[in-house]
């Protein structure tokens, strides 16, 4: 038979009133109280239920980060932020993965309909814009590195657009022309936006859009390499080549450098999300930085604010990206 509270309060000759406030670290409580409590506590092998204790007050002080796959390494800097900002206001987070299932995505939320967390952070969403609104309306829910067109709730990410237009100028700037541009099947709207930004950096300097010269793959790694070998094989083959993640520009590379050519010279790569294999690798890779730690960071921070608000902020909050220069551009 489990230990309850009203035991606690029994053994330690308290009332159950005050080991609620000894648990709960509240104050106007004697150092005897506190003392009686907590060994009766050790002494019976008492466990608060700390996940459901505050559900009649909706307080629970967990925040759920539901993640769409564990195949994106820059993941864990944007967690460490989340915990930074959620541990210095005395929140956990908690992690789940839905392995980019929206089913799965629904039924990780319902920790959030059943009061089991206070708010739910999406880092790449796969429900639609009409669903996350209707939820965001009851709910403490906001997005992370990913937005959505018309998605009214809080959202923290980059201007991917820009940031796809700054890497492919660059590109042009070192004098390429033929641009080649790897990409996904899977339609997130961070990938979208990247290639928009290919595309106008393209026109920003009067080069025609060839589709010959985009490949949609995954993010595999393997898929990087596919990639490459496409655009290798055109008749009139690209000089460089804009990756949207690390993973696949290293694929692409690990391509290129089995047939020979030299990176850097031969032909030249840009990737995005600085992720920590992308300075290792070599040739070392150039990429597009997105400030992770600082998106996780800033979305607990607002979702925070919000669950303490009668007027939620549902803004949608850039951050500033950069150009990381290396090897594989000649640099």
């Amino acid at each position: 038979m489990s230990v309850t509270i009203k035991d606690v309060a029994k053994k330690a000759n308290v009332s159950v009133a005050t080991v609620s406030r000894v648990l709960n670290k509240k104050s106007n409580v004697s150092e005897e109280a506190i003392k009686a409590v907590n060994d009766a506590v050790e002494s019976l092998g008492y466990s608060p239920n700390f996940l459901g204790r505050d559900l009649r007050k909706s307080e629970t002080r967990r925040i759920l980060a539901i993640i769409a796959s564990t195949e994106q390494s820059f993941y864990s800097d944007v967690i460490r932020g989340m915990e930074a900002a959620a541990y210095a206001q005395g929140y956990d987070v908690l992690i789940a993965t839905t392995q980019n299932d929206p089913n799965h995505e629904m039924h990780l939320l319902g920790m959030l309909f059943s009061r089991a967390v206070d708010g739910a952070v999406l880092l790449g969403p796969k429900l639609d814009a009409p669903t996350i609104n209707a939820l965001g309306e009851k709910h403490n829910i906001a997005m992370c590195l990913e937005r959505l067109d018309n998605c009214n709730v809080l959202t923290v990410t980059i201007d991917n657009v820009k940031a796809g237009r700054d890497a492919v100028n660059y590109l042009i700037r070192k004098g390429h022309r033929r641009i080649g541009l790897i990409t996904t099947l899977q339609r997130s709207q961070s990938s979208i936006d990247r290639e928009i930004g290919y595309k106008l950096a393209l026109k920003d300097n009067d080069i025609p859009y060839n589709e010959d010269y985009v490949y949609f793959g995954s993010y595999e790694t393997e898929q990087g390499m596919t990639g490459c070998e496409y655009l290798m094989n055109l008749p009139s083959p690209p000089t460089a080549i804009f990756a949207i993640s690390d993973m696949i520009a290293i694929g692409a590379m690990n391509y290129a450098l089995s047939k020979g050519y030299r990176i850097g010279k031969d032909l030249i790569f840009m990737g995005f999300d600085n992720i920590a294999y992308s300075h290792m690798f070599v040739p070392h890779l150039s990429t597009v930085e997105q400030p992770c730690y600082a998106q996780g960071k800033l979305v607990i921070e607002k979702l925070i604010e919000n669950m303490k608000s009668d007027n939620p902020d549902h803004s949608l909050y850039t951050l500033s990206h950069s150009l990381v220069l290396r090897d594989s551009t000649g640099d």
